[in-house]
């Protein structure tokens, strides 16, 4: 494959994005590191170059981008990039998402209007942009609702509420974080989340991997793991997939990884949300896992214009089962005195990572940024790994000060 010297600006150089740079470089080709110029992330050392930019600003991502000689642009896990990666590919005329599709990818009112277009099966909703608007909603959907900002991303700005107070609470707390004049409310799906992976190439879905999530309550769900493959049956997996490729054809996504959140209930599949970029918290290593292909190198493969099919033709036979967890602190607060692992290693243990050193603060689990690490394993089946999984856990010693 002709990749190598190629140039790659990769949106984010946090810990989401290392995969991404070092299949790159593994590759030979280029990266050029596209971030603010604070809290010196971990993607840096590993970039070739870097050029200091706010890329939840598409245009200023656009106008520096167009000075870098580039052969493509990407990001993964992280959502803040989208819409500056839909404008730069549109504008340079590079592959990736369309900035059509991006912009809807970061605004959940517009994105579930077009599921309403195209018909994809999905909890009713509501625009809201003060509280008469709310009252009228909540005349129309039955209590327990969720309330949405519309341009944040993970669990950000989402607030469950079962009483009316809680709606108008809700509501008041969306809109003092959301940037927008307005948030969402939707017919609250209680049933069981999960979510699916995707990709797109030249208009073609190359697949749809169905996953579980683990994950933490706080104000709301918090995935903290996922896992390969989904234990459910038949029909749940052919459902999600007509879904989820129904959902990439509302919002118009094209050569990009997709990440899905779904809700089953009553045995009827439901799209939460999708976004024109592989998911983050160890899903590109489960699809590797899942597959047995070199995911981020797929992903920017097709990024510089290459054809990815190249790596997608070299799956396996067979899958893999494969979990992946986050590290917490569920139960209390403080600076890290000591962490490590005291359990012996085997090859089907892919990662045991530590995000936090001794001197760190610790914060009691609350978003998806709290955690303090994370481990990846695989095995013959799902059950094997959640046993490795909870024997490697059992052997972590974390001490607060």
């Amino acid at each position: 494959m002709g990749v190598e010297g190629k140039r790659l600006l990769v949106l984010g150089a946090g810990r989401g994005q290392i995969g991404l740079y070092k299949a790159a470089k593994e590759m030979g080709i280029t990266t050029i590191a596209g971030t603010m110029p604070d809290n010196n992330p971990p993607g840096i050392p590993l970039a070739d170059e870097v050029c200091f930019m706010n890329i939840a600003n598409p245009d200023e991502v656009a106008k520096k981008a167009a000075n870098l000689k580039l052969d493509g642009v990407a990001t993964c896990c992280l959502d803040t990039g989208i819409s500056a990666l839909g404008k730069t590919c549109d504008s340079l005329g590079l592959t990736g998402l369309p900035e059509k599709a991006a912009i809807m990818c970061n605004d959940k009112s517009k994105m579930k209007k077009a599921f309403m277009e195209y018909g994809v099966s999905t909890a009713q909703y509501f625009e809201i942009s003060n509280e008469e608007e709310l009252e009228n909603a909540l005349n129309k959907i039955k209590l327990p609702v969720i309330i949405k900002a519309t341009d944040l991303q993970g669990s950000n700005g989402i607030y469950i509420a079962k009483t009316e107070k809680d709606a108008y609470d809700g509501f008041h707390a969306a809109m003092g974080l959301t940037k927008r004049s307005y948030c969402i409310v939707e017919e609250f799906i209680e049933g069981w989340e999960f979510g699916a992976q995707a990709f797109v190439y030249n208009n073609e879905v190359l697949f749809v991997m169905p996953h579980g999530d683990e994950t933490y309550m706080s104000h709301t769900a918090v995935p903290v793991g996922h896992y390969v493959p989904l234990d459910c049956d038949e029909d749940v997996y052919k459902q999600t997939e007509i879904a989820v490729k129904s959902a990439i054809k509302a919002l118009g996504l094209n050569n990009c990884a997709v990440n899905v959140d779904l809700i089953l209930r009553d045995n009827k599949v439901y799209v939460i949300e999708l976004t024109g970029r592989v998911g983050a918290n160890c899903l590109p290593e489960l699809v590797e896992i899942n597959f047995g292909i070199e995911y981020y190198k797929m992903i920017a493969a097709m990024a510089v214009g290459e054809n990815p099919l190249e790596y997608w033709r070299k799956k396996n036979s067979k899958t893999t089962a494969g979990l992946a967890r986050m590290i917490l602190s569920t139960e209390e607060s403080g600076t890290l005195e000591d962490i490590k692992y005291t359990g012996e290693m085997d090859e089907d243990i892919l990662e045991i990572t530590f995000f936090k050193k001794p001197g760190d603060q610790i914060r009691k689990f609350v978003f998806s940024a709290d955690c303090i690490g994370q481990i990846i394993v695989k095995d013959s089946t799902l059950d094997e790994c959640r046993a490795k999984i909870n024997k490697i856990m059992s052997n972590i010693e974390i001490k607060l000060k």
